[in-house]
């Protein structure tokens, strides 16, 4: 009798090969449609092990929030699915962003702490992306207490808002009517507002570690491509074990801006007194610091560490400066595409502001100016998609079921642009945003360019207050033409950690020669 022995070999067949592999597949496919039992529809059968559904995405789109138009089209509005490790929810309806950022506000206050977020935040330790809990939540409050003295004290924020809004002025004026971009006496005119609230009275950036800072900061937002790519990335933890230098060309300017902001902490702690009056919002950080330590809080002493000072004042500066800027860029551009709303505001300051210039006391009577700036908000969407949220418990989102730990992003540009909530709404007209009487509408829903509930931006009234100075002296002064007449300037948006404006050329028109010469 012959005796036939076999081996493991044996069964590598390439048709056993095969088997396993569909095996493991379908195993791999049936836990998915478990993990996304009851969630918002989405890519299932796409869903590949390691990478998720990332090859549901379009590869062709110019910008990230471009990327999931197919998905929107073929899921609807709010649509789920796996990106690496991590379960994704897109709200792209009015209903599900207000029932998330207002109706569930702390159900969906977390923030995902992914490598870049955390290595860049020195461990989660800053407000802007700092997960909920009670170091947030402390944080917070420290923050939007030491902003109120500056917001409530009218006289001393009009002084430093409009000392840099006349030199503005007085630069544009010195272009002569020639064109230029005014990116960059933009962003130092905030800047500079933003350094004397954050370091004190004197400081702008004509210290060489302002200057720095604001180099700094510029280059984390001019690489909109690799912001992009390293938010990809992020979803993917095996990413940074890569041979990609993305993760450090992002990362390595935070860095040097916690080096810098360290400097200015270690200078103003040493000549710090506790009895004199706060005056900068450094000066209100150590001050808590020091109350805590009088306290023996030690819970309080471990959140006011000096990793999270650098981060409240990195998020004071950076992001205070950055968002206020590119709005300015926006209202800017679409004044020019759209003139005849320059004529109406420069009419409306001509009957309230007469030769003494904008003035606070003023707003109230000037809706347009608002007007025009919350309608650059909506239509510039500087923040397209808010930052990305985080279930803090399992909850629901527009009666799907939403787990803990689930990303999810608020995409309010669709809000902002969806013709359900907005008349014609990819048209820029301000009027829509007064009544009847020639007031100002602040409330009618469906506008998010702050976020709005736990995670709303903390620093929404100062913005305001310095948008408000900044574009009443301007269109005070100046009727802004385009570069070239009949070409006004694009009205495309870059996406980065904002969406600006494609760089563009004006020119700036003193208000008594232009109506002199018509």
């Amino acid at each position: 009798m012959d005796f036939v022995f076999t081996t493991e070999y044996d069964f590598l067949s390439l048709g056993n090969a095969f088997l396993l592999l569909f095996l493991v597949l379908l195993l791999h496919y049936l836990m998915v449609l478990y993990e996304f039992r009851n969630m918002p529809p989405g890519p299932r059968l796409m869903t590949v092990p390691l990478v998720g559904s990332i090859f549901s995405l379009d590869f062709k789109a110019e910008k990230l929030t471009s990327a999931f138009d197919s998905l929107k089209i073929k899921y609807g509005g709010v649509f789920s699915m796996k990106f690496g490790s991590y379960k994704f929810v897109m709200a792209s309806t009015p209903e599900a962003v207000r029932e998330m950022l207002l109706k569930k506000s702390v159900e969906f206050a977390g923030r995902p702490q992914t490598y870049s977020i955390v290595t860049r935040t020195l461990g989660g330790k800053d407000i802007a992306f700092g997960d909920y809990g009670p170091g947030w939540k402390f944080h917070r409050k420290l923050f939007t207490t030491a902003l109120r003295q500056y917001v409530s004290d009218i006289p001393l924020i009009e002084k430093r808002i409009s000392a840099q809004a006349k030199k503005l002025v007085q630069f544009m004026e010195d272009q002569h009517e020639k064109p230029f971009d005014p990116t960059n006496c933009l962003m130092q005119s905030v800047a500079d507002v933003i350094c004397g609230i954050t370091f004190g009275e004197g400081y702008d950036t004509t210290h060489p570690d302002l200057k720095e800072l604001l180099r700094l900061c510029e280059q984390v937002v001019k690489n909109e491509d690799i912001a992009q790519l390293v938010t990809m990335l992020d979803f993917f933890p095996f990413s940074r074990y890569l041979p990609i230098k993305a993760y450090d060309r992002f990362i390595q300017p935070f860095f040097k801006m916690h080096d810098i902001i360290r400097k200015f902490l270690r200078q103003r702690e040493d000549n710090f007194d506790p009895t004199e009056p706060v005056e900068d919002f450094i000066s209100g950080l150590l001050f808590a610091r020091k109350e805590a330590e009088f306290d023996s809080d030690a819970e309080r002493s471990d959140f006011l560490s000096d990793d999270y000072l650098v981060n409240a004042v990195q998020n004071m500066f950076g992001a205070g400066y950055e968002t206020t800027t590119t709005t300015l860029k926006w209202v800017i551009a679409f004044l020019v595409n759209y003139p005849e709303y320059q004529v109406h505001i420069q009419r409306q300051l001509d009957e309230v502001v007469f030769r003494r210039g904008p003035s606070l006391f003023d707003r109230q009577n000037l809706p347009l100016i608002q007007a025009t700036i919350m309608e650059a908000l909506r239509v510039g969407n500087v923040g397209p998609l808010l930052l990305p949220h985080v279930t803090t418990t399992d909850t629901t989102l527009c009666g799907y079921r939403v787990p803990k730990d689930t990303i999810v992003f608020p995409d309010t540009e669709s809000v902002h642009l969806d013709p359900k909530c907005w008349e014609d709404p990819a048209v820029f007209n301000p009027y829509r945003h007064i009544d009847a009487n020639g007031m100002l509408m602040t409330s009618q829903g469906n506008f998010y360019p702050f976020g709005a509930g736990r995670r709303v931006c903390a620093g929404e009234t100062l913005a305001k207050i310095e948008l408000y100075l900044f574009v009443s002296w301007l269109c005070y002064n100046f009727t802004f033409v385009p570069e070239i007449d009949g070409h006004p300037p694009s009205l495309k948006g870059i996406l980065s950690i904002t969406q600006f404006p494609a760089p563009y050329k004006i020119r700036a028109i003193k208000r008594h020669l232009y109506l002199s010469a018509n």
